[in-house]
C-alpha cells in the first residue's frame, strides 16, 4: 500500500510541475513573458521540493513546516490550472493530493527524508574487546 502511495504521490508532484507550466503559459503576459514563467514556475517549484521536501533533501525542516510548503506548492498548481481555465484539474489535484498525504501520515510515513536513525549501542571498545 505505502508503494502505491508514493507512486501517486510521485504523479501528484508531476502534475504539481505541470500545473505551474500551464498556468505560467495561460497568464496574458505576450512572448518572452510566458516563455519565462512557463519555464521558471515549475523549476523554480522543483529546486524548492529538491531542497526542502524530497526523501535526499539536502535541508532538514521540521514536518509541520514541510506540511506547510507542500500546501502552498499544491495550492499554487491549482491557482495555476485555475488561471489556464482547467478548474478541474485544480479540484482533483488538491483532492488527491490530500488523500495520499492523509494517507501517508495515517500510516506512519510523513513526506520528506526519512527521520534519521540512532546509533545502534554495541558493547564493544574501540580496540575490540568486550565491555564488561
Amino acid at each position: 500500500m505505502t508503494a502505491l502511495l508514493l507512486a501517486a504521490r510521485f504523479v501528484l508532484e508531476l502534475a504539481l510541475l505541470a500545473g505551474l507550466a500551464i498556468g505560467g503559459w495561460a497568464l496574458p503576459e505576450a512572448g518572452w513573458a510566458k516563455v519565462l514563467l512557463a519555464v521558471a514556475l515549475p523549476v523554480a517549484a522543483a529546486a524548492l521540493w529538491g531542497l526542502l521536501l524530497s526523501p535526499k533533501a539536502r535541508l532538514t525542516t521540521p514536518l509541520p513546516l514541510r506540511l506547510v510548503i507542500e500546501v502552498l506548492l499544491f495550492g499554487s498548481a491549482a491557482v495555476a490550472f485555475w488561471v489556464a481555465g482547467r478548474t478541474a484539474f485544480a479540484v482533483v489535484l488538491l483532492t488527491l493530493e490530500a488523500v495520499v498525504l492523509i494517507s501517508l501520515l495515517a500510516s506512519g510515513h510523513p513526506p520528506g527524508p526519512p527521520r534519521p536513525q540512532p546509533f545502534p549501542t554495541s558493547s564493544r571498545r574501540a580496540d575490540g574487546e568486550t565491555a564488561g
